[in-house]
């Protein structure tokens, strides 16, 4: 079932406490709309900290609005112990016990599956959202379809778990597919399962990870849901890190560096990449008449997309705000090399700190504001401007 022209799907990727920046980018949508009532977005797809967001636009598509303000509320008010234990001795043993399993290739003791223990985010997660709300909305038609992505440790594919309007088919494509369900708390903990820092995530006899993970094409589950105009709230650069001519010589690479490197990856690469290959097939469909590609049996059409992305490098911005993390947390990510290079950017995906989220809704709030204009003007149906892949954004 396609979506009517003019209305747009909407992206949040994953990004960990940089899902933050994404709040603030919306707040200043609410404000270029105005009195907006019901979800602006039809369909809402979110993957690792970014489906957190996607989940509470689904669960108030009613009121838009609402929505973000409680969100505004949920990420300013955020601790790291909110996410992941912090004290000592948990983390210590945590950590200790894991990193010796994963050097010894033994069994590491029961519980103990990854170098931080999320249950707070688990309990956290559970008390704010009524799942239920999700299908109340989609039988109303406020909401079209929600999705959230996670990947199976077992077969290796990509999963779009979504729930929406009862004419959307399920998909099954190369090493990804699209699955009709119930969503549940149990989707959000596996999603933002980020490998080897989380615990892997439990639905029904599988377990998964961060949805970011193998998701080789992000734009797959708007597009396979009746969209055909997506806004994408990104959380990293995509021209990459710019290094001072004055910067001292980089020494070997830490291990926080090879993880924020990595990370940044499974975050950022792929939808680069995504958004990349969707302008190349935009060009070759305007090309061909479209008799002439179904004609062909070619289901391929233009697909309008506006990215919203940060202006600044976020892992100098958590590097300022790297004394506020616990003393154990900091200890650890320290002794890991977080204050090295770029291996910052681990720092801005581990501190859910409010002070630095509070940073990033104010940035994402201001960039989103300083692009009004055409914001607006795509909501309101305009073609975008070209994506700017090749350039800093």
């Amino acid at each position: 079932m396609r979506l009517p022209d003019h209305e747009a799907a909407i992206v949040l990727g994953g990004g960990g406490a940089r899902a933050a920046y994404q709040v603030g980018a919306l707040r200043a949508i609410v404000r270029i709309l105005g009195r907006q009532g019901r979800l602006p977005f039809p369909v809402v797809c979110g993957t690792s900290a970014g489906a957190i967001n996607a989940v509470a636009l689904a669960v108030h598509a009613d009121d838009f609005r609402r929505g973000v303000a409680r969100l505004v509320r949920w990420w300013r008010r955020i601790a790291v112990g909110d996410v992941y234990r912090t004290d000592f001795a948990a983390l210590s043993r945590h950590s200790a016990q894991f990193l010796a399993s994963v050097l010894t290739g033994t069994r590491p003791p029961p519980g103990v599956a990854s170098l931080l223990d999320n249950a707070p985010l688990a309990a956290l997660l559970g008390r704010e959202f009524d799942f239920a709300r999700i299908a109340v909305h989609v039988a109303r038609g406020d909401l079209h379809a929600l999705s959230i992505n996670a990947t199976s440790y077992t077969t290796g594919e990509a999963v779009s778990f979504f729930e929406g309007v009862p004419t959307l088919p399920g998909w099954q494509r190369m090493r990804r597919r699209g699955e009709r369900t119930r969503l549940a708390l149990e989707h959000l903990l596996a999603t933002t399962a980020i490998p080897f820092m989380f615990p892997a995530g439990r639905i029904g006899s599988d377990y998964f990870m961060d949805g970011s993970v193998r998701q080789l094409l992000p734009l797959s589950a708007p597009l396979n849901l009746g969209a055909r105009r997506v806004l994408v709230l990104a959380v990293g650069q995509f021209s990459g890190q710019h290094v001072r001519a004055d910067a001292p010589a980089a020494g070997y690479p830490s291990f926080a560096q090879a993880a924020g490197h990595a990370l940044s990856t499974i975050f950022l690469d792929n939808l680069a990449a995504d958004l990349e290959r969707m302008a190349q097939v935009n060009r070759l469909v305007g090309l061909m008449r479209p008799a002439d590609l179904r004609a062909r049996g070619m289901d391929v059409g233009h697909v309008e997309a506006l990215v919203l992305a940060p202006s600044r490098d976020l892992g100098a911005l958590a590097l300022a705000h790297e004394a506020r993390l616990p003393n154990p947390v900091r200890g650890l990510l320290r002794a890991l090399g977080s204050t090295q290079g770029t291996g910052a950017n681990l720092i801005s995906y581990l501190l859910f700190d409010r002070a630095f989220c509070r940073a990033l809704l104010a940035l994402g709030y201001a960039d989103t504001m300083a692009r009004r204009a055409e914001i607006a003007a795509f909501l309101a149906g305009c073609a975008p401007p070209p994506l700017p892949l090749a350039g800093s954004v």
